[in-house]
């Protein structure tokens, strides 16, 4: 029975889980503004308690821009992604130093300037006991993948720093908008946003009109 809420808002209906329980089912759009989430990102989901059941992601027209051009384009975007990484993992001091960079960076600074400040970034991030083991804990396969895109991030932030080469002429492991709704289907909400904050997903060469989906979770 649809029975409207005050606000407008829907009941949540029932279905049938992937560990075959019946749970309430919610329909919830998240972004396009959310603390550390990619800028103009629409994802709207179905949440089976903090599963995310499907999920179809969208870019808002406009909403993203290029992080800049030339010899330190790239490592604004690798410095970008540290800092929402370390923001949802709850970590806000080096978050902050990331982001502090990444504008010194993106205002010109030459590499000599911030080698060593970008080293010290990457050395302590690397040090973390704590963050190894958060990214090691329930989440399964997704905070895998975050783990080895947060590495791929610092390897090329150390490699910016000491002026060599990244070896990946691209952003590691960044999907499409299209990509974005298989890849976040059955995970956990928590290990879900450590995801969308390290794939920083692109709106490909048909985001005006791009959707990503994928079916309940099993």
């Amino acid at each position: 029975m649809d029975m409207p809420l005050p606000g407008g808002l829907g009941m949540a209906d029932v279905a049938e889980d992937r560990d075959g329980l019946a749970l309430d089912v919610l329909n919830l759009p998240l972004g396009p503004v959310l603390p550390d989430w990619p800028a103009g990102l629409v994802l709207d989901v179905v949440m089976q308690g903090d599963v995310i059941a499907s999920a179809e992601a969208r870019f808002l027209d406009g909403a993203r821009v290029p992080r800049g051009a030339g010899e330190f384009g790239p490592v604004v975007g690798d410095l970008d992604v540290l800092a929402r990484v370390l923001a949802v993992a709850g970590w806000p001091g080096p978050a902050a130093r990331a982001r502090a960079l990444r504008d010194r960076v993106r205002r010109g600074a030459v590499r000599e300037e911030v080698e060593n400040e970008l080293t010290a970034l990457v050395r302590r991030v690397r040090g973390s006991r704590t963050l190894r083991l958060m990214l090691r804990g329930p989440g399964g396969d997704r905070k895998a993948d975050v783990a080895g895109l947060l590495d791929s991030r610092l390897s090329r932030i150390e490699a910016h720093a000491a002026g060599r080469p990244t070896g990946e002429p691209d952003e590691p492991g960044r999907p499409s908008v299209r990509e974005l709704g298989g890849r976040l289907a059955g995970a956990e909400w928590a290990a879900a946003r450590l995801l969308i904050a390290a794939l920083d997903p692109h709106p490909g060469p048909t985001a005006r009109h791009a959707s990503a989906g994928a079916g309940p979770a099993e």
